[in-house]
């Protein structure tokens, strides 16, 4: 419970960037996320505003993860307790991961890692009753637990690969009996029963239908994430030491360092479960090393949260073989390890006057005209449109076309003048009638060379950003990046000293997007700025030298070296 208070008073009112404003909005009408659609977490959200009706729903969810969270941790507790661990020590366990910057990171907003870390914890308490009983009931229940977690997440299906193997190390001759075989598979299977809730759902054609999994060739492409994520950094085998080391200097931060020695000690003393937490945490690595993205592996640690748990138990271990062996008080002190990290942590996880999503969103729509077509795109804007609209209610009047969910194009036809079309994200067309205009947050299709219409233009500042204590995460840094591009692509055709500090600006908001620096740097080289261009996209490069996500797939490197050749020959 004061887990939940300190949560909850940090919790996010309205709706948060990046997957948030389409998880909740799928919970809502009963939609289907983006893949692998979280049916249990679309459910139980679902279950939680209709029970919990305190403020908008974006906060019902906030508390729903904070609740999620704040189980997760006690759970933990219980399984220190069952590892033998003192009551300090299980404390300890229990408040590293709670005020571990990663996962109080996930504690108050609305995404799926708090019921994923409680399922973790679930699992891991079950394990370990199984490892001491080798009871068959145990065996099925832990079973159980990750088919149905991974219904909410499809990492708990990693760990039943872990638990798997650990059982087999441990007990092989039991769990390759046949009966035993067979419970696990039912187990797993009525654990996964959740699914069907996709194809039941989207018969129904709700408003956010990701893949139409009606049929069972759709049904899977979700489930299993088919050409959905296809931004894997790793490139060699090389790239897996630059990986494991980042890795392993996120977990010295989640302990503030100074709790490596006691995960150690932890390590060595060999107690019951030691090998399934490694186990989780190589599967956890090598599952990410394969398929995450740059900023998956290296901006947002949420997704080693199960590895984080592990750790938090390693050193709950520690601490109590240094307190029986050693130093009696060793599990007291520890606890100050939580309590830096809870002081540290309070302004940086304090979402409670967060609005800048929102605000974007709102500030967008209402320079739409009346009757038009927004095609939307970019998780951090479209996700956030998609809950205003579907959820609260935003704009009725707005066609939103929402691009690329489910892989599917909307078949656009339309008259300029009198169905006007906006794009959240230059469309890249090159339609020798049509022009793509930056109008304020938005693009519009107009006829080329006739002239602009007055149009509604958005406010000079964001207004939502301009208090500094509230916490900017990295999405959030790019989303008021993107504003003030956004201004400056604007006014670059009118008025070019306004545009270019605007620009500069916005740099100054997302100081690492890369993508940012190089269509800044595109701005610049048009307007034959090139000793700016030149310094945008050497910082681009730096930031990232892999692929940056522009159509072209072209390498800043080789922007750099076209400036640099154009500005020789000006010379």
């Amino acid at each position: 419970m004061v887990l939940f208070c300190i949560y909850t008073l940090g919790a996010c009112r309205t709706i948060y960037v990046g997957d948030s404003g389409e998880l909740v909005a799928a919970a809502h009408v009963l939609g289907i996320p983006h893949p692998s659609g979280y049916p249990l977490y679309v459910m139980l959200g679902k279950l939680w505003t209709l029970l919990v009706p305190l403020g908008s729903v974006a906060f019902r969810m906030s508390l729903f993860s904070a609740a999620c969270a704040s189980v997760a941790c006690s759970v933990l507790f219980l399984v220190a307790r069952r590892l033998e661990c003192d009551r300090l020590s299980a404390l300890l366990a229990a408040l590293l991961l709670a005020f571990g910057p990663s996962f109080w990171g996930e504690a108050n907003i609305q995404r799926v890692y708090a019921l994923n870390a409680l399922f973790v914890s679930v699992a891991t308490l079950s394990a370990l009753e199984w490892d001491r009983s080798r009871r068959r009931r145990d065996l099925v229940a832990t079973v159980f637990v990750c088919g149905l977690g991974a219904t909410n997440h499809s990492f708990m299906g990693i760990y039943g690969v872990a638990f798997g193997v650990y059982a087999l190390i441990t007990d092989r001759r039991s769990v390759l009996r046949f009966g035993t075989l067979a419970a696990v598979v039912v187990a797993g299977l009525i654990g996964l029963l959740p699914y069907s809730y996709l194809p039941i759902a989207s018969s129904f054609d709700p408003p956010l239908d990701w893949g139409n999994p009606e049929t069972w060739s759709s049904f899977l492409a979700v489930v299993r994430r088919e050409g959905f994520w296809q931004r894997a950094w790793i490139e060699s085998p090389l790239d897996l030491v630059v990986i494991t080391g980042d890795y392993l200097a996120g977990i010295a931060r989640e302990l503030a360092w100074v709790g490596l020695p006691l995960v150690a000690v932890g390590v060595a003393a060999r107690r019951r479960g030691t090998l399934l937490f490694l186990l989780v945490m190589l599967l956890n690595l090598l599952v990410m090393a394969s398929h995450g993205s740059r900023s998956d592996l290296f901006i947002w640690h949420r997704y080693y949260i199960p590895s984080y748990a592990m750790t938090a138990l390693l050193a709950a271990i520690g601490a109590s073989y240094v307190s029986r062996r050693f130093f009696r008080w060793s599990s007291a002190l520890a606890l100050i390890i939580p309590l830096v990290l809870l002081v540290t942590g309070w302004q940086r996880f304090d979402r409670s006057d967060y609005r800048i999503a929102d605000d974007f969103s709102r500030s967008l729509l209402a320079t739409i005209p009346p009757g038009s077509s927004l095609s939307a795109t970019d998780d951090n804007i479209l996700f956030v449109l998609i809950y205003l609209t579907m959820v609260e209610g935003v704009r009725p009047d707005i066609n939103l076309v929402l691009q690329g969910v489910g892989g599917e194009k909307p078949n656009l036809r339309f008259d300029p003048e009198t169905e006007p079309l906006y794009f959240t994200h230059h469309p890249n067309w090159n339609h020798p009638q049509l022009d793509i205009v930056p109008v304020g947050l938005a693009f519009r299709v107009w006829r080329r060379g006739e002239p602009l219409p007055e149009l509604k233009q958005p406010p000079e500042e964001l207004r939502s950003a301009a208090d500094e204590s509230v916490p900017r995460d990295y999405l959030t840094q790019n989303l008021v990046g993107h504003y003030y591009f956004m201004l400056g692509f604007t006014a670059e055709r009118t008025h070019w000293p306004r545009a270019k500090d605007l620009l500069e600006r916005a740099l100054r908001e997302a100081p690492t997007n890369d993508v940012l620096f190089y269509n800044v740097g595109l701005i610049y080289q048009r307007n034959d700025l090139l000793h700016d261009a030149l310094r945008v996209f050497r910082r681009s490069h730096e930031i990232n030298p892999r692929h940056i996500a522009s159509s072209s797939k072209a390498r800043a490197s080789a922007k750099i070296a076209e400036v640099e050749a154009a500005i020789r020959s000006s010379r």
